[in-house]
């Protein structure tokens, strides 16, 4: 058996495992050392609209090689790695304000991938997720969508929600940032 096999083996087993509540995970950052889940990561985000952006380090993912992975993993070994600053840019959005958006480097987007696969494969188990049905935000195949839609299907008689931004909690002048919404 291949080496990618058996770190895919290793997620899926990570999946199996933690539908335990008492299973206590070891050894996690050692999978920030194989090589074929940074490969997995970059197939899973090259499509990604957006990623032929340029990063904080004036790189786009066309230039990203398994020699970069290769230093990664040297990085993640010897604990020298660190994300780098993102590069902000400014959105309209269509009120007439922006919105902030930090873009990462290529390799920050690609270790941040790797890190998602792991907590996903211990988290999101579909031998039992540790989140609950109703949790939407952030999940594999869930969405804001997904949560109109389970409200329209259960939540007959509700008419209003109120929505909060706390990153933009005292923004503009009001509690919470809150906005009434109309369903």
């Amino acid at each position: 058996m291949d080496e990618s096999q058996k770190t895919l083996q290793r997620l899926e087993r990570l999946r199996q495992l933690n539908t335990d509540r008492n299973w206590t995970n070891t050894n996690l950052y050692r999978l920030l050392f194989k090589e074929d889940l940074y490969i997995v990561a970059y197939e899973r985000i090259k499509s990604a609209p957006g990623n032929f952006t340029p990063g904080s380090d004036k790189k786009t993912i066309d230039g990203f090689s398994l020699d970069t992975i290769h230093e990664i993993i040297q990085e993640m070994r010897t604990e020298q790695f660190q994300f780098q600053p993102v590069r902000t840019v400014y959105l309209p959005k269509p009120n007439g304000k922006k919105r902030k958006l930090g873009i990462p480097s290529t390799r920050d987007k690609i270790v941040q991938e790797v890190i998602r696969m792991i907590l996903e494969g211990i988290y999101e188990s579909p031998y039992g997720p540790y989140f609950h049905e109703t949790s939407h935000g952030f999940r594999p195949n869930r969405s804001c969508h997904t949560a109109l839609r389970e409200i329209r299907g259960k939540w007959h008689a509700t008419n209003w929600f109120l929505e909060g931004d706390i990153s933009a909690c005292f923004d503009a002048g009001r509690p919470f940032g809150c906005q009434m919404t109309r369903l």
